[in-house]
């Protein structure tokens, strides 16, 4: 009697110990998107558009912009990614390793100039020479990604002023 009783503890702790590891995953992948770490630490800073205040990244290097806000599935609420423009000139922006859309918002002489609204990834697959490009029409000094509908929501358009603190970073 005792054999076949410890013999189905046993195969029912193995189970177990298999299972358990399943179901962490199934919660990590119930996680917010905005949860998940980010590629690499970079400054932070508040600014404020319009009367709303914002928490952005801020992409300084060359490398920090390449990458963007690439190869993340999301973005917090009121949070986004300040690129900062030593020099006034017009942007391109693409959306090579992006997972969701976004506003791009194009800032000169602190106040929003135009917007990209709802800029979407490029279907998967797609060469870099055939990505959409989303340009600024315009010199700018700085380029704000919020995720998208966020101009829509609050109102915003050309006009809206920007207030940026300096120095950043």
């Amino acid at each position: 009697m005792k054999r076949p009783y410890r013999t189905i503890v046993i195969v029912f702790l193995m189970l177990i110990g298999l299972l358990a590891p399943a179901g962490a995953t199934v919660q990590r992948e119930q996680l917010p998107p905005w949860r998940e770490p980010l590629p690499a630490a970079r400054p932070m800073a508040e600014i404020t558009v319009g009367d709303v205040s914002v928490t952005v990244e801020l992409a300084l290097s060359d490398d920090d912009q390449a990458l963007g806000l690439g190869f993340r599935n999301g973005l917090e609420p009121d949070r986004g990614m300040l690129f900062v423009f030593e020099e006034p000139a017009e942007r391109s922006f693409w959306m090579r390793g992006m997972r969701f859309c976004i506003d791009i918002i194009w800032i000169a002489n602190g106040d929003i100039v135009g917007a990209a609204e709802g800029a979407c990834p490029d279907p998967e697959g797609t060469d870099d020479a055939d990505r959409e490009h989303y340009l600024s029409g315009e010199p700018v000094t700085h380029v704000l990604e919020m995720p998208a509908g966020w101009m829509a929501d609050n109102g915003f358009g050309p006009g809206t002023p920007v207030e940026i603190p300096e120095p950043l970073g």
